[in-house]
């Protein structure tokens, strides 16, 4: 009888949990929006063109942002800490959101360190995270140029008596995009796979203005 209420038990919790993502996500307040570190532009923004590279090394521009939300993170595959805990988080959101039956967010590495980043590299690289993340690089004036139109920026920082030579320095927050192609806001760190998640899923259901 014990092990029967315990197995009743233990698959309510489970039952419960899924219920959590697969029903439909509520409407959220900007303030509620904003309890999982999202800050929301005042209007979105239309980003300029670019052309970046690919880790297959094909053309990356306005377009490929379109129909769907990016969550873009600018970091780089030789970055020690802040890099790979925040691709790990965006790729268990992913997992989360794709075990909700609803439609993967676009997950993107724009490398900041485009002199050794080569599309090879970032191929392995965000492969690790997830097989759906999408990794870019370019010319530093073109990753410059697009990492200013989303409120990020990076530098050299010189290390002595290290292999590597330099460090990179560079914005922490992850930059979200609509599913027009806008600068719609961005999360805060520090980064939760579960607040994460939850918030792409109450933007998919956002009306975006155009």
């Amino acid at each position: 009888m014990k092990t029967t209420v315990a197995l009743l038990a233990a698959g309510l919790v489970v039952g419960g949990l899924a219920f959590a993502y697969l029903v439909p996500t509520p409407a959220y307040s900007e303030e509620e929006l904003r309890a999982f570190g999202f800050v929301a532009l005042p209007e979105p923004r239309p980003l300029p063109a670019f052309e970046l590279v690919d880790a297959a090394g094909g053309r990356f521009g306005p377009e490929r942002l379109r129909g769907r939300w990016s969550l873009i993170f600018f970091g780089y595959a030789n970055c020690p800490d802040i890099c790979p805990i925040t691709m790990s988080v965006l790729g268990q959101a992913a997992e989360l959101v794709r075990d909700a039956a609803t439609e993967p967010f676009q997950g993107i590495l724009v490398s900041v360190d485009p002199e050794r980043d080569t599309p090879p590299t970032l191929a392995r690289y965000v492969a690790a995270f997830s097989e759906d993340f999408v990794g870019l690089t370019g010319d530093v004036a073109s990753v410059k140029a697009f990492a200013r139109s989303l409120h990020a920026g990076f530098s050299k920082a010189p290390v002595e008596d290290s292999a590597l030579g330099y460090l990179m320095d560079h914005t922490g927050h992850i930059a979200v995009v609509d599913r027009r192609g806008r600068h719609f806001g961005y999360i805060k760190p520090p980064f939760d796979k579960r607040k994460i998640a939850a918030l792409v899923r109450a933007l998919m259901g956002k009306d975006v203005p155009s």
